[in-house]
């Protein structure tokens, strides 16, 4: 095993969290769950620098009325990454790194986070579950 050429640089952070509890749902039954993500990719404009900017924005539930459900969702986490020049110069592998790589990593942070979210919430304790950024 060998270090990536692509990397994580510090700790990605939170840049937005809106959460609303439906304070009269009962969890009597299973909840379907219903996620949505988005990917954002701000590529650096100085083109000597290798870094990128990816964003992530996890919906829990966003598009359902609060009356349904046991709770809203929005959360969006940021990640600073860096490369080195050789994979700047294959474009089909940093463009996967970018798109697929990058947005796993982060999501790895927010499992634990919408976890927390929940049992602080009261709730059962919601893991989300593992997805595949490569389909």
């Amino acid at each position: 095993m060998k270090e990536s050429r692509f990397q994580l640089v510090g700790k990605p952070k939170i840049t937005k969290i809106l959460f609303e509890t439906n304070k009269e749902f009962v969890f009597k039954d299973k909840v379907q769950l219903e996620m949505n993500n988005n990917i954002h990719i701000i590529k650096n404009s100085d083109e000597q620098k290798n870094d990128s900017i990816i964003v992530l924005n996890i919906g829990i539930f966003a598009s359902k009325n609060l009356s349904d459900v046991p709770f809203r969702l929005d959360l969006e986490i940021e990640g600073h990454f860096m490369w080195d020049d050789k994979l700047t110069d294959d474009a089909f592998q940093l463009d996967s790194m970018l798109k697929q790589n990058a947005p796993a990593i982060l999501y790895s942070y927010l499992r634990p986070i919408i976890t927390l979210i929940t049992v602080e919430a009261n709730m059962p304790p919601l893991v989300i579950p593992l997805m595949n950024f490569f389909e």
